[in-house]
């Protein structure tokens, strides 16, 4: 069996300039068994997106819906956004997935850790990994991780450098 691990991060990751409207940064993903995340869940999903937005082809993303654009621009009607909202909470609950996160108060970080402070994508990158070689391990799995593609190609090129050392070093217990 082969699990997939799905990451997408939300926030800002600087901590030179730390935004005290987002001073937490979050890498999260979902964890699901390969076949039915590309089966059943993809299935789930596509039915949810045609019920609240009559078409499968819009992606669902935070930033999006919560800025009422891209496709989202009907989540400034009350009815509308509540339905969204208890439709995608009901989805959720039924899907067959682990849901793990990793969160840094980025100005607790630079408090505790000063320039010695990791950069919180990678350290939360870390963090996530280990648990999904955890749950690798206690189900016997292999794995595949797909991360986000972040639009920029710095960050990309810093990611693909995050990764390239833990493929080499791995995390701190794994």
């Amino acid at each position: 069996m082969i699990k997939i691990l799905f990451l997408d991060e939300s926030g800002d990751h600087n901590l030179t300039a730390i935004d005290l409207q987002h001073p937490i940064f979050v890498l999260g993903g979902i964890i699901a068994d390969e076949n039915y995340a590309f089966g059943e869940m993809t299935e789930k999903l596509n039915r949810f997106k045609e019920e609240i937005f009559g078409t499968r082809n819009i992606t669902l993303h935070t930033a999006d819906f919560t800025r009422q654009k891209n496709g989202f621009e009907r989540m400034k009607e009350k009815d509308f956004c509540e339905k969204f909202y208890s439709r995608l909470n009901q989805l959720i609950s039924e899907l067959d997935i682990k849901i793990i996160c990793c969160a840094i108060k980025k100005e607790q970080h630079m408090e505790r850790y000063g320039m010695e402070a990791l950069d919180p994508y990678h350290l939360s990158l870390n963090v996530l990994v280990e648990r999904f070689c955890f749950e690798l391990e206690e189900s016997s799995s292999n794995g595949k991780i797909i991360a986000e593609a972040r639009d920029d190609a710095v960050l990309d090129r810093q990611l693909d450098l995050a990764w390239l050392n833990l493929k080499i070093s791995g995390t701190h217990f794994k």
